[in-house]
């Protein structure tokens, strides 16, 4: 049995459904995720920022048909940094690049992301290989987007996962030249979870001890173990959604998971 309850906002995006606010009292901490860090998110994470952890998702495709109601990059950028000037550790913040569609075109976009974020100092970040769902295909078919899997694909061939691989191999490299420069001193830490292929990353749950001890808990043995959801999946056992409306968000992202 787990030793915390540890909530997180799974079920659609924390910048746009704030009831996970009311819920925070019910759990030992929480990992909010969101594409937009609106004025209302942004003051809910300040007066809760020690218990909390931000996954701050940013693709690079901000306001374009494929995530058409999301942020541009641009204002979502200044969104995060924002976040942090205002007092929220920047230690706490995990720059979620989810996912990646891994084509050149596409891998080249998750590139200058990182290393955007890098360049200011973010050392932690968390990335997917996109999942074409028989809905997500309709809808790109409908959008006119190629499916970068074929008409029968799922997930990426060996190829197209090496070339990620290779993609986040070549960001260590940079974030390890800023080091080297003096220019940071962190250590970098890319993380993925239920990507097998991915070699350059850690493997952990979205809730992980690493994040226990960011938000100042004890270890616990239930975390950093797979096969609570899915084949490959580490999520730990004693997470809880905080969400309310478990339905597609405003954003409208044409490869989310709801129908």
């Amino acid at each position: 049995m787990a030793k915390y309850k540890i909530g997180i906002t799974e079920a659609g995006d924390a910048g746009l459904d704030l009831s996970w606010k009311e819920k925070l009292g019910t759990v030992d901490g929480a990992v909010v995720i969101t594409k937009c860090v609106s004025p209302a998110f942004y003051n809910a994470v300040l007066a809760n920022k020690d218990r909390l952890i931000v996954h701050a998702t940013i693709t690079g495709y901000g306001h374009s048909v494929l995530e058409p109601n999301v942020p541009n990059p641009y204002d979502e950028f200044d969104a995060i940094m924002a976040l942090v000037e205002g007092g929220f550790p920047k230690e706490k913040v995990v720059i979620r690049v989810d996912p990646i569609i891994p084509t050149p075109k596409g891998i080249d976009k998750a590139k200058k992301v990182i290393t955007t974020f890098m360049d200011e100092g973010f050392s932690r970040f968390r990335v997917s290989i996109i999942d074409m769902y028989k809905h997500v295909k309709a809808r790109f078919k409908e959008a006119g987007l190629p499916l970068p899997y074929g008409e029968s694909g799922f997930a990426p061939n060996p190829k197209q996962a090496r070339q990620v691989d290779e993609m986040l191999h070549e960001v260590t490299e940079y974030w390890q030249l800023l080091v080297s420069q003096g220019v940071f001193s962190d250590k970098l830490r890319i993380e993925c979870c239920a990507e097998p292929s991915l070699k350059n990353a850690v493997h952990c749950g979205c809730i992980s001890a690493y994040d226990l001890t960011l938000l100042g808990l004890s270890e616990d043995t239930e975390v950093d173990s797979a096969g609570y959801q899915r084949p490959a999946c580490m999520c730990y056992s004693g997470k809880t959604e905080l969400l309310n409306h478990k339905q597609r968000c405003t954003h409208g992202c044409l490869y989310c998971y709801w129908h």
